[in-house]
């Protein structure tokens, strides 16, 4: 009997768990903005706050295909279709907020005028902006992982650009002392026979003293 009710209680306990990492990974709240109340959603992120926030624009960049514009401490992209979110034509808000290693998301969407949604405004659309945050982790990963990956290529290029310029100056070099070592060679023959006629020269003039 003991162990079906810690059971129960570990299995209970786990779902508690779960209910409230889910709770913790995005939520819905409000905020002012533009002196009104806002609804607005949150997603908390183990990650550094410039990688976030390049994260985020440079997916919105790329699904927008248009600049985003800054408004109260927030980037702003002004009527956009966003087509995982809604049909019609959206204004999105966002800024990031942390410190190394810990940020947070913060995100308004509205359908114009103000009109910002909500899990209770438009249930359809509020689970839209759920999936993107909970996603984010995911899009922050790619995009670390890209520049880590960029800056690696550019780090061997340029390591490979430095190799291949010592290895040709060796391969020059090698070239040159090969050429010196048989103009060595050729001269040291040279001067054998100029030795040769030298001491025949000599012995001339000695004969020719001794006659």
């Amino acid at each position: 009997m003991f162990k079906k009710v810690l059971l129960a209680c570990i299995g209970f306990g786990g779902m508690m768990t779960a209910a409230s990492t889910h709770a913790f990974a995005q939520q819905e709240t409000t905020i002012k903005y533009n002196s009104i109340d806002a609804a607005a959603f949150t997603m908390p992120l183990d990650a550094d706050k410039g990688d976030v926030s390049n994260a985020v624009e440079d997916y919105f960049k790329n699904t927008f295909t248009v600049k985003s514009a800054s408004s109260k401490g927030f980037r702003v992209f002004k009527a956009v279709s966003w087509p995982e979110v809604s049909t019609e034509k959206l204004d999105v808000y966002y800024k990031v907020e942390g410190r190394k290693g810990k940020s947070e998301v913060t995100m308004l969407v509205s359908k114009g005028y103000d009109n910002f949604i909500s899990n209770q405004s438009d249930a359809q659309a509020a689970a839209g902006i759920k999936n993107f945050l909970s996603g984010l982790n995911v899009k922050v990963g790619e995009y670390t992982k890209g520049i880590a990956v960029a800056a690696g290529t550019k780090g061997l290029e340029a390591a490979q650009k430095e190799y291949d310029k010592y290895a040709k100056k060796a391969e020059d070099l090698n070239k040159q002392k090969t050429k010196l070592e048989k103009e060595i060679a050729d001269n040291q023959s040279k001067l054998a026979e100029r030795e040769k006629d030298l001491n025949k020269a000599k012995s001339l003039l000695d004969a020719a003293q001794n006659k």
